[in-house]
């Protein structure tokens, strides 16, 4: 019998600001190459840099914004609202609602549930 996994964690906020910094140094290259001081550097090494500068703006702004929209998206559900759907799909707990997942179900269709501890039969419940 396998425990369920639990939902997975957003990083904390200082993981959040520290890889955003790799976002403000492509964007500090940017800028830095395409000022206005003449011809130098050569416009191959500018487009190059601005490439490399796209990159880093795009994982350093990019992965921490994706973590907050996933962060809001956990926090959707406030912790005294029980939730109406759930994500597992399949063969459902008859007393908790909660997912069979990847428990061993005996010959006859007898299965205890993780998470209220009661014995249940597939077969009698259905899908």
């Amino acid at each position: 019998m396998t425990t369920p996994k639990p939902p997975p964690q957003s990083p904390p906020l200082f993981a959040l600001i520290f890889i955003s910094m790799f976002g403000f140094t492509g964007l500090a290259l940017l800028i830095f190459v395409w000022s206005e001081r003449g011809d130098f550097p050569p416009l191959i090494f500018k487009l190059v840099a601005s490439f490399i500068a796209i990159a880093f703006m795009a994982m350093g702004f990019g992965a921490p914004l994706a973590a907050l929209k996933a962060r809001a998206s956990l926090n959707r559900c406030s912790p005294g609202e029980a939730r109406t759907e759930l994500p597992v799909e399949g063969y459902k707990c008859p007393s908790c609602g909660a997912g069979l997942g990847q428990q061993e179900v005996s010959p006859s269709g007898d299965v205890k549930c993780t998470y209220c501890q009661k014995w249940w039969n597939i077969h009698a419940t259905g899908r």
